[in-house]
């Protein structure tokens, strides 16, 4: 794809967790070194047009401001995993940009609309193997989201473990046992946009998810927007057992 872009193949895994959980500071039983944690603030901004086109399509585009990657990005799904592009800051939407998406959707998209907003405090965690390589990046997030089509706000937490380039997929099975340890769980949300903007529940039924699994996900969209309200503390004790309905559901 002639895109003048950075891109690479995004490979990861998403897991639930509660406010309390901690993440895990050793990763020595799975052979890792964890190197000592950063913390970003991350704004994003996501757009599509006025149709939705690429969210059809599996396609995610933002501009994203802080940690190491600001920028604009496409974010393409599929079977392997995400092909990511990514573009330097700027105010509009970079020419190649709109070039790149005319091929993967197969027509001009020359007006992109900001549908949602994501604020994310991430606290990053690298693991290097026994070379000193850099294979996997675990993070920590608090993301604070915000549907500007439909004005919903949402507040959840989650981890992610991602695997750095030239890294053998298989270390993403080897370190989940210690993130669900810890009381990870696998999300059934493939993507932070689609949460912001509560389609995770269809993209679910989409794919044929059971009905647990749905109904899992309809009360933690309940909990994520609870836990948004400005008094969200004094209903800290309602979300969690939101929180807890929708594990039990899953299990």
């Amino acid at each position: 794809m002639k895109s003048e872009a950075r891109e690479h193949l995004e490979i990861e895994r998403k897991y639930e967790v509660g406010l309390d959980a901690k993440m895990p500071s050793s990763f020595a039983r799975a052979g890792l070194e964890a190197v000592s944690p950063e913390v970003f603030q991350l704004e994003a901004v996501y757009c599509d047009t006025v149709d939705f086109l690429l969210a059809r399509h599996r396609i995610a585009v933002r501009r994203r401001t802080g940690g190491h990657d600001a920028g604009w990005h496409i974010k393409a799904r599929g079977s392997e995993g995400v092909h990511e592009m990514e573009w330097p800051v700027s105010d509009e939407a970079p020419p190649k940009l709109l070039d790149s998406l005319a091929e993967l959707v197969g027509r001009r998209v020359d007006e992109l609309r900001p549908i949602a907003t994501i604020s994310t405090v991430r606290t990053s965690t690298v693991l290097r193997d026994a070379t000193g390589a850099d294979v996997v990046e675990v993070v920590d997030d608090l993301v604070r989201a915000h549907d500007g089509v439909r004005d919903v706000a949402r507040v959840w937490r989650e981890w992610e473990a991602e695997l750095l380039p030239g890294a053998d997929e298989s270390l993403l099975a080897l370190i989940e046992p210690e993130l669900t340890a810890a009381g990870a769980r696998p999300s059934l949300s493939e993507s932070k946009i689609g949460r912001a903007m509560g389609t995770a529940f269809e993209t679910a039924a989409r794919r044929g998810d059971s009905p647990e699994q749905l109904a899992a996900l309809a009360v933690s969209d309940a909990a994520d927007r609870l836990a948004a309200f400005p008094e969200a503390g004094d209903d800290a004790e309602r979300v969690a057992q939101l929180r807890k309905i929708a594990r039990n559901l899953e299990a």
